[in-house]
């Protein structure tokens, strides 16, 4: 791959090597069907102002004991005077957890729970400039985990995939894969035309949003030449199209996105989307009802949309893909609860906060898994 220097810093101020944490990441442009790479900067993590009880940590030396947390977990030990053997369980993806089991049934706030500055943590893509703005049709890729890896893990699309970052960059580095992050500010993954809410609120008005099919193509051309081992789209469908296509113009756009990054040895992972709240800022919501969160969390059947995720089966079927629903992650059969083993879900009414991505992480890690042994997408 052609490396060659770039000088242009309009879209990304800081190119180059960044710390983050403990580690070290690389961002950098593609420029044309080469990438663009530029000097090593330094830069802090927002981690390091959170409660270490109620978020991961942004990076740790890879002998912690993260890596089992994420990977495996072991039971414990027994000596009968044979050799001492480990039995690895698997990872839960499905059914009900027992962290959501308790969690619904959650009265008051539980003492220690933060529900300052951390209830708000967002993916820390923002502060190292790595999430690409409305106006960027050029995108920035940051690398993450193990730079040294072979296997290579891009993920791309809008807020809602940027919101999985904890969990990513976790599974990534405790793993040894390489993570290459590609999002922008309101542009799904699905090769559909959306319009865009101006000032990103949720009764702006609705504009036009050529960047983010521009950015995507630009998007396709590097990933096909990146030729990663793992594509994976974190999904948002409640965007409008322009053309007024509904589930059935986001399946056909989705498989055009597959199509348009497939190649040997390239798999695709397709994340469903998260479950949609009662339509309040959740924390905000949590310090008003301290005496019941219950009050702020969403029934189930009103959470998740079935439809849906029968559309992303569907495409998942035709293209050779890994789909994962993550709602069990957070829902029992009844209740989607907003306080989850001390951490609050949401930053605001529909993103997931970073402190609750990084504790799914061995969630994500097992769905990655899922997705590397699967078949090549088409």
């Amino acid at each position: 791959m052609t490396i060659v220097l770039r000088s242009d810093r309009e879209t990304v101020p800081e190119q180059g090597e960044h710390r983050y944490g403990e580690g070290v990441i690389r961002r950098w442009l593609p420029l044309g069907v080469a990438v663009a790479l530029a000097a090593t900067s330094a830069c802090g993590s927002p981690e390091a102002s959170r409660s270490a009880a109620q978020t991961e940590p942004a990076s740790t030396t890879p002998t912690t004991a993260l890596v089992n947390e994420v990977t495996t977990t072991a039971a414990p030990t027994t000596t009968t005077g044979a050799p001492t053997t480990t039995t690895t369980v698997p990872i839960q993806l499905t059914g009900l957890f027992d962290d959501v089991a308790e969690a619904a049934l959650l009265g008051p706030v539980p003492d220690g729970v933060p529900l300052g500055g951390a209830a708000y943590s967002e993916p820390a893509l923002y502060d190292m400039g790595c999430h690409a703005g409305v106006g960027a049709v050029t995108p920035t890729f940051c690398e993450f985990g193990d730079l040294t890896s072979d296997t290579v893990i891009v993920f791309t699309g809008d807020s809602h995939a940027a919101q999985w970052f904890g969990a990513l960059e976790v599974a990534a580095r405790t793993n040894r894969w390489k993570l290459i992050s590609m999002t922008k500010t309101s542009c799904p993954a699905a090769d559909v035309t959306t319009f865009r809410r101006e000032d990103g609120a949720r009764d702006g008005a609705e504009l036009e949003y050529p960047q983010c099919n521009e950015f995507r193509r630009n998007g396709w051309e590097a990933i096909r030449e990146l030729a990663p081992d793992l594509v994976i789209y974190p999904m948002l469908t409640r965007y409008k199209q322009t053309n007024g296509g509904g589930l059935e113009g986001w399946r056909a756009g989705l498989g055009r996105s597959i199509q348009n990054i497939a190649g040997p040895g390239t798999k695709v992972l397709i994340v469903g989307e998260t479950p949609k709240t009662n339509g309040a800022d959740i924390p905000p919501c949590i310090r008003a009802n301290r005496s019941d969160v219950s009050k702020c969390a969403n029934a189930r059947s009103a959470a998740e949309f079935p439809k849906k995720i029968e559309m992303f089966e569907r495409v998942a079927a035709e293209h050779g893909a890994t789909f994962v629903n993550p709602v069990d992650w957070f829902c029992t059969a009844d209740v989607c609860p907003v306080l989850i083993n001390g951490r609050i879900v949401y930053r605001d009414y529909n993103h997931v906060s970073d402190q609750f991505s990084r504790y799914r992480a061995p969630q994500m890690a097992a769905a990655i898994e899922l997705a590397l042994g699967g078949p090549d997408a088409f």
